[in-house]
């Protein structure tokens, strides 16, 4: 579960109802937080690595065995930084798609 809802001093109709506003919580979190100076630091890193990695990855021999290790060191490098990002993305994704389904939970 994400967030804890019960600190909004809300009445849930059931279990269901806590876990959306829970994943809503959630994305609003990771929404400000990049959108606020440490998180706009951090994306902006993660894009450097991003932009590293792939200019690195036309500088190395994959066939040689020393090729090979950097092939496997910018490749993990790149995932770290491009995941970095997509969890980021996922969360606001979800905590909107949340937030849609948590209006017409009531009806």
């Amino acid at each position: 579960m994400a967030a804890d809802p019960t600190q909004l001093g809300i009445e849930f109709v059931d279990e269901q109802e806590r876990e959306y506003y829970a994943v809503v919580i959630t994305g609003e979190d990771v929404r400000n937080f990049l959108n606020s100076t440490t998180g706009q630091l951090l994306k902006g890193r993660a894009e450097q690595v991003k932009e590293k990695c792939i200019k690195e990855m036309f500088e190395i021999d994959p066939y040689t065995p020393e090729g090979k290790k950097e092939h496997a060191r910018i490749k993990q490098e790149s995932w770290c930084a491009n995941h970095f990002l997509l969890w980021c993305i996922d969360a606001i994704i979800e905590g909107d798609q949340s937030q849609t389904m948590l209006k017409n939970y009531r009806g």
